[in-house]
């Protein structure tokens, strides 16, 4: 990827609250959650273009259902440090989707 794209990534990133670190071509960001979870997302990729693609995909894949259900154990309470309330673990899913979201819009605005 070119140096001046890698900086619009960086700044594009934490100007929406998040922390990337680059090392090659393997991006991973990382932003808590209202909830206070480590939200953080992996992505290899060689391109500003390839980068976008590969974010909105995992935004347009992202299911707040199975997400919650990862953090539940079997009486329906969320487990290693998750909110209790089943509820609560629902809607701390849809804010990770909704950073996701703006996260993806964001970058694919700069890969234009």
């Amino acid at each position: 990827m070119k140096k001046k794209d890698i900086k619009n990534v960086i700044k594009v990133t934490e100007n929406l609250g998040w922390k990337v670190t680059i090392e090659g071509n393997e991006f991973e960001f990382q932003k808590y959650s209202p909830a206070g979870q480590d939200f953080m997302q992996t992505f290899t990729a060689d391109s500003l273009e390839e980068l976008s693609e590969q974010l909105q995909e995992r935004y347009n894949n992202f299911d707040c259902s199975e997400e919650t259900y990862l953090w539940l154990d079997n009486t329906g309470h969320g487990t290693n440090g998750a909110p209790y309330d089943m509820k609560d673990l629902y809607e701390d899913m849809e804010a990770c989707e909704e950073m996701l979201r703006e996260l993806a819009c964001k970058l694919q605005e700069i890969s234009l």
